[in-house]
């Protein structure tokens, strides 16, 4: 038995009785062929990066981690929203905290198949992240492709005068994407747009520096990644 099978047998094991039954299809039928995909979806990405192996896309998890350690230390309190089941970002960010011997990282999920946190600086909460959650505490409030949740994490964060680092979704998330009856549809791109302009409203209202916009170069989500910057 290969390593890799011997992995994902060890994984099943553990998980497969924790995830809904369609989704755990998906991973028993994509799981192999998803290594050789450089579009491996997140449910299949955050498994990958938890187990330690390669896709041939790379790991979006790690490159992100890069990007974030570029623009804001990590040694403070941090807040993550949206992980997916398995918080893989979580994971190795609170890996490079331990690291420096610094920081923590707080997670809202509603989907979290595991309750037990693997590094001691890190707090579990399967629970919707809303307007309404606490955040004085935290630094830096962060989503990866976080989906619905992203525009609250920009609210929250601009709000509360904390540092923000919210990488979007290819998905549309808004209202206007139920108009067809009327003709009129909304595009990602469209959507992404909205986003961005509803942060550079919040900026000018809630003064939390200026709004930068990024992406990961050579990625097949290269999502618009969203990010304040202080003078």
């Amino acid at each position: 038995m290969t390593k890799i099978h011997s992995k994902f047998k060890a994984f099943k094991e553990q998980y497969q009785d924790k995830y809904e039954p369609a989704a755990w299809e998906y991973i028993e039928e994509n799981f192999y062929s998803g290594l050789k995909n450089k579009e491996a979806p997140d449910i299949l990405m955050q498994i990958y990066t938890e187990l330690g192996l390669k896709p041939a896309g790379g790991s979006f998890y790690k490159r992100h981690l890069e990007l974030l350690k570029s623009i804001f230390p990590i040694d403070g309190n941090i807040i993550e929203v949206g992980s997916g089941r398995i918080p893989a970002f979580a994971n190795i960010l609170a890996n490079e905290q331990l690291k420096i011997g610094k920081g923590t990282i707080t997670l809202y999920e509603p989907l979290l198949v595991e309750l037990t946190p693997r590094y001691p600086n890190i707090e579990l909460h399967k629970e919707e992240f809303t307007l309404d959650t606490d955040v004085s505490k935290s630094n830096l409030l962060v989503g990866i492709m976080a989906c619905e949740a992203t525009e609250s994490i920009l609210e929250s964060a601009i709000k509360n005068n904390k540092d923000f680092y919210v990488a979007m979704c290819g998905c549309v998330h808004s209202p206007l994407s139920y108009m067809s009856y009327y003709g009129y549809y909304t595009t990602p791109e469209m959507y992404q747009e909205q986003v961005i302009t509803k942060a550079e409203h919040l900026l000018e209202e809630y003064p939390n520096g200026t709004l930068e916009v990024t992406k990961l170069e050579n990625t097949p989500f290269d999502y618009p990644i969203l990010y304040n910057r202080r003078k």
